[in-house]
């Protein structure tokens, strides 16, 4: 294991057990070592103000740093910042292309632990027509797909797994709804 994962690892326990502070040390020392999911982590650190006020730009800012280095998570928070508008104007196109980007990169890299959250995004992209043309079958392929990942979540306990599988259902239970009044989209 390279130095930079030890104190990426060293920040993540300190993470799920709230200790933020130290969380941040820890990211941002692997993070300048060039660790892209240390970077990725103070994005998280500063979208939610783990340690203080939130910081839009600064999340913004390491999410980014992230992204370039082919960071699928941070691809996914790339495209979350597009789609609302978080330190960025909106733009549901870019946020769809981010969205794909980091279902690309998932694939690539098998990174299972975060495909529930993509495949998620993408349904609701389907679903609301956001960056793309609305398609309640394909977005109900998409959170078919997150719905199955929910399980590789709870499994592997994934720190809040609860919400997502929540998320998922009730987009879930939308489509459904859609599909069953005979909506094709």
């Amino acid at each position: 294991m390279d130095e930079s994962n030890k104190y990426l690892d060293i920040g993540a326990q300190a993470y799920q057990v709230g200790n933020y502070e130290e969380a941040q040390k820890y990211y941002e020392i692997s993070a300048k070592m060039g660790n892209s999911q240390a970077a990725c982590n103070l994005g998280y650190i500063y979208e939610y103000g783990r340690t203080g006020e939130k910081d839009p730009e600064k999340a913004f800012y390491y999410y980014n740093e992230a992204a370039m280095e082919d960071n699928a998570n941070a691809c996914y928070k790339m495209g979350d910042a597009y789609l609302y508008g978080n330190f960025v104007q909106e733009n549901h196109r870019l946020a769809f292309l981010y969205y794909q980007q980091a279902l690309d990169l998932s694939r690539t890299y098998g990174e299972d632990d975060i495909k529930s959250d993509i495949y998620y995004r993408v349904a609701l992209c389907y679903y609301d027509g956001i960056g793309v043309k609305k398609s309640y079958l394909e977005a109900l392929n998409w959170i078919n797909q997150a719905h199955t990942y929910s399980y590789y979540d709870r499994f592997n306990d994934k720190f809040m797994w609860q919400s997502t599988a929540r998320r998922i259902a009730n987009l879930r239970e939308k489509i459904i709804r859609k599909l069953d009044a005979g909506k094709r989209n």
